[in-house]
């Protein structure tokens, strides 16, 4: 009896730990058991099989990211040496763990419930979870190996992060493995322990399952939304002559985590001065990250998102340096804004990513001849280039699926121009929800003309002096 009972006081504990949790992040249990039950659905013929991140943050990183595959079909975001497995051939799910040494239990003691660093593979774990089987990770060979004696043809699937994530594909000369992808490296695991094991990339079903988002998801992301707007807000009122982009990016960072946002999802981009052949992709290379003083007549291309529970932010726009546009930039931000909105009215449910891009090219081509400055018409020109325009879908991951064909009711997407005129930056970018009849903004509203964006800085910067 002295054993039932602990039992039962154990996962009253954690079942309590792990309704606050729930009640913050606002999903409830049923919905990852329901996330769970669409892959078995997806892969049915097979096993798919995830892997937590097992490494401690880095001392850059604000906090621990978690594998978002394995976090969106879990909750734990915390959880290390784990490996889940979503059995589509017997519908159930087998999370195993790392019991936790004497030593860690003392060490992760505060860290509880879902937020817990390593589980105790019992009963009362498998419960408050919601999750058939929560066993020592010591068995996983032996239940890969069972399966496949009953099967040998049983497929595998694994995330190899075919699409959507940067990772380092290419970090080795041929004939050597790439060294730099934690993707490739739990396939390479799988295969080496089992050499004819018929593997099958995880990631396209788990991309179309992650596409959709549920209620809870969308308010979480629109928390994330409201942090982001509150730095960039504060960043719009940085922007002035003579200060650096890491002035501008630092002031972002600090209105938004006072507004209790959890962390940087994006570290604030901003491009400044004449760098011409800039691509969204540069920042990743550089150690200065762009930085540079910004100069009086200059536009500031900015792009940044901050999270709340693993999910992001993403908002962008293009915003003068002294407060005002040129006469010249104001000519393209205005067109570069009718296209953008034009686009953005074709949202609908099953419309394609070529269809929005031709909305936004037909209204580039009703109103090119009317354009009065030569960098508004060679802006026309790059606005009708199809590659200009960015889409993608967005949530636990900045990018997750990309590039698009079609969209549908419940995907988030970020979607904008992006390019450059004579070593101008012009961007700019909202996250939107899709609707079967059009769509909703995630992000509070920010302005797109250029009189609109000046209005906002110069209420900003008033606002921030008194």
């Amino acid at each position: 009896m002295r054993s039932v009972r602990r039992a039962i006081f154990l996962l009253v504990l954690l079942g309590c730990s792990l309704g606050t949790a729930l009640a913050h992040m606002g999903v409830e249990l049923s919905e990852f058991q329901g996330r769970r039950q669409a892959v078995m659905s997806a892969a049915s013929d097979g096993i798919t099989l995830l892997h937590s991140f097992s490494s401690p943050k880095s001392w850059r990183d604000s906090g621990f990211q978690q594998d978002s595959n394995f976090y969106y079909l879990t909750g734990l975001e915390n959880l290390h040496d784990a490996i889940l497995a979503v059995d589509g051939t017997r519908k159930e799910s087998w999370l195993f763990v790392m019991a936790p040494t004497e030593r860690q239990q003392r060490r992760f003691d505060a860290l509880s419930g879902w937020d817990s660093v390593y589980l105790t593979p019992n009963h009362a774990t498998e419960q408050a979870l919601g999750i058939e089987h929560i066993v020592s990770w010591d068995g996983f060979a032996n239940f890969i190996e069972t399966r496949r004696k009953a099967n040998p043809k049983l497929p595998l699937y694994l995330d190899q992060s075919r699409e959507g994530k940067m990772v380092a594909e290419v970090s080795n000369p041929p004939g050597l493995a790439d060294i730099e992808n934690p993707y490739l490296l739990w396939s390479e695991a799988i295969k080496a322990r089992w050499p004819d094991a018929n593997i099958v990339d995880a990631s396209p079903a788990l991309q179309n399952i992650r596409a959709v988002k549920s209620p809870a998801e969308i308010a979480l992301m629109k928390r994330a939304a409201a942090y982001t707007d509150a730095g960039f807000r504060a960043a719009m009122a940085a922007i002035a002559p003579g200060h650096t982009n890491r002035e501008i990016e630092g002031a972002a960072i600090e209105a938004a985590l006072r507004a209790g946002a959890d962390g940087v999802s994006m570290w604030p981009e901003l491009k400044t001065g004449p760098v011409s052949g800039r691509t969204v992709f540069q920042k990743f290379y550089d150690y200065h990250l762009l930085n540079r003083t910004v100069q009086s007549g200059e536009t500031v291309l900015m792009d940044l998102g901050f999270n709340h529970e693993f999910y992001k932010g993403d908002v962008g726009r293009t915003l003068p340096v002294s407060g005002h546009f040129t006469r010249e930039q104001r000519e393209v931000i205005d067109l570069m804004s009718g296209a953008y909105r034009s686009g953005l009215q074709a949202l609908h449910d099953g419309v394609s990513a070529v269809e929005i891009v031709a909305a936004c090219s037909r209204y580039v081509e009703d109103h090119r001849q009317g354009l009065l400055s030569e960098l508004a018409r060679r802006a026309a020109l790059e606005l009708l280039k199809p590659g200009t325009w960015i889409m993608y879908t967005h949530g636990l991951d900045m990018v997750e699926m990309f590039p698009l064909k079609e969209l549908h009711t419940g995907n988030t997407v970020a979607f904008g121009p992006d390019f450059d005129v004579d070593g101008q930056g012009f961007y700019e970018e909202d996250v939107v929800l899709i609707a079967s009849d059009g769509y909703q903004l995630i992000n509070p509203p920010l302005p797109y003309s250029a009189a609109d964006i000046e209005k906002m800085m110069a209420r900003l910067k008033r606002a921030q002096r008194e």
